[in-house]
């Protein structure tokens, strides 16, 4: 059986993730169509970050906000295991850490940045001195929760890598052009941004908004994009599964 069969889904995380999306999307009979709309270069490895890597025994907790996150900081780090207990805000990014040898101390019951910071709170000894690793749009609910706790942590925010929208992606979305999509997914707030500034003009149409989590679907709101679905779990699984009930919905 092929719930998806015929449904035309346009996926626009980096290009670098689209293909295994696709191929799972096309196992469940979907026809993927890929426009990547993000591109998460890592930084360049600064003074600054030099600085913050030589000092990465003094961190108690070491905490990443996304997987992007894991890829650039390993990009970057080429030193010696370090002993912090290590937080991160879902499975697919404690994954990530995994296969770089880093065991996850914590992973929060629900997959956003406010929830990590405010659970990891009762973990945290006085004055401890927290890591937070993030790209450059990445907002401060994380290090603003840690650091105004009753733990009073010393936060060190260490941007990474910085999130823009690819070279070409106006161009790529024209080849669309008056493509009428049955669902377009967003996994981040960029990337409703940047759909909401190339869609217009390729005259691409989304019949239904697949929204990884709430924040994304605020963010895809305040662009005014409509009707929306959202993941109730924030994983590209549950984004799938939010599709499937959708639609089984829309059978009944």
């Amino acid at each position: 059986m092929k719930p998806l069969k015929g449904k035309h889904i346009l996926i626009t995380r980096d290009e670098r993730q689209n293909e295994r999306w696709a191929a799972e999307l096309a196992v469940l009979g979907a026809i993927p169509h890929s426009l990547p709309l993000i591109q998460c270069v890592t930084r360049n490895l600064t003074p600054a970050l030099r600085e913050t890597f030589a000092h990465l025994h003094q961190f108690a907790w070491v905490v990443f906000t996304s997987a992007n996150g894991v890829r650039a900081f390993f990009d970057l780090y080429k030193g010696q295991p370090f002993m912090a207990k290590v937080a991160a805000v879902g499975p697919k990014t404690a994954q990530l850490l995994e296969e770089q040898g880093l065991h996850c101390d914590f992973i929060p019951s629900e997959y956003t940045g406010e929830a990590l910071a405010k659970e990891l709170v009762p973990l945290l000894a006085p004055h401890s001195d927290v890591l937070v690793v993030k790209g450059q749009l990445a907002k401060r609910t994380v290090c603003d929760i840690l650091s105004s706790s009753d733990r009073q942590a010393t936060v060190t925010e260490m941007i990474v890598y910085d999130t823009l929208c690819p070279a070409g992606a106006e161009e790529q979305a024209k080849r669309l052009q008056q493509k009428t999509f049955d669902y377009v997914t967003l996994t981040s707030t960029s990337a409703a941004v940047h759909y909401a500034n190339v869609a217009p003009a390729a005259g691409i149409r989304a019949k239904t908004i697949a929204c990884i989590g709430p924040v994304t679907a605020r963010a895809a709101k305040q662009c005014g994009l409509s009707p929306l679905v959202t993941a109730s779990e924030y994983t590209v699984k549950g984004l799938i599964d939010t599709i499937l009930n959708d639609i089984g919905g829309m059978k009944r």
